[in-house]
């Protein structure tokens, strides 16, 4: 499967590096919704994941905010997905769910605050990644203790839509890669600050050399202005002493 990393801003517009974990139409309120990880630990045995309706085309998609009623339905829905992804006898049809490829698609981030936050245990993390309804003889089913989603549903209350960049990972998901996946997507991001970092250096470099050559032109200006006004001076003095003689010689 596809491990999809995006950069979601958050409150204070820090990007944080986040984990696509499905995205999903939910037949009940007819739109599209998407669930992510932050990598977040909310105990001992639950992670948090984030869910958020879309819209747009096939083309480019956006985060956008939606009535808590929707967002509520939607998780109804997920919970289902959950349930088809940790059971081999999945019952998934086209008026439960419908799971979306997002391989070609442009997302458009918003920040993290503003969308509904979930718990759910490691486990079913991990048979969400791995969640494939072609294949679903072999999946293993998620032992009954494990079989327990949070109640706490989070519902934001503003919306701060920001433009995110999306990258795509190719390879066979674990805990491990996508712990390595973030941490080589941060190493690019700080590359990439210390590229900038290094252009910006060099383009004040020029800039002061440009402000010093235009130092220099704006003072041989003021120079040819004042030697211009000197040569004028001395052409006047010449022309009164030229007419001085004349007036002497008619005498």
């Amino acid at each position: 499967m596809l491990l999809r990393t995006l950069e979601i801003p958050d409150a204070h517009g820090q990007l944080l590096n986040a984990v696509v974990l499905c995205c999903f139409t939910a037949p009940p309120v007819e739109r599209r919704f998407l669930v992510y990880s932050l990598n977040e630990k909310a105990s001992d045995e639950l992670v948090k994941i984030y869910l958020t309706s879309l819209e747009g085309d096939n083309l480019t998609l956006s985060m956008c905010d939606a009535p808590s009623e929707t967002l509520t339905a939607a998780a109804q829905v997920l919970k289902d997905i959950f349930r088809d992804a940790c059971s081999p006898d999945a019952r998934q049809t086209v008026e439960t769910y419908k799971l979306i490829d997002l391989t070609d698609t442009d997302i458009l981030c918003s920040a993290a605050n503003t969308h509904y936050n979930l718990k759910i245990s490691d486990a079913w993390l991990m048979c969400l990644l791995h969640y494939d309804p072609q294949a679903l003889s072999n999946t293993q089913p998620l032992p009954p203790e494990q079989t327990v989603i949070s109640t706490e549903l989070t519902i934001p209350t503003q919306s701060d839509p920001t433009e995110g960049l999306v990258k795509t990972i190719d390879k066979q998901v674990t805990s491990d890669d996508i712990e390595a996946s973030l941490k080589s997507l941060i190493a690019s991001v700080t590359n990439h600050k210390q590229i900038l970092l290094e252009k910006h250096v060099h383009m004040e470099e020029l800039k002061l050399q440009l402000e010093q050559r235009e130092q220099l032109l704006t003072s041989r200006e003021s120079t040819l202005i004042e030697r211009e006004k000197t040569l004028a001076a001395s052409i006047q003095l010449l022309q009164d002493t030229e007419n001085q003689l004349n007036g002497i010689m008619k005498f």
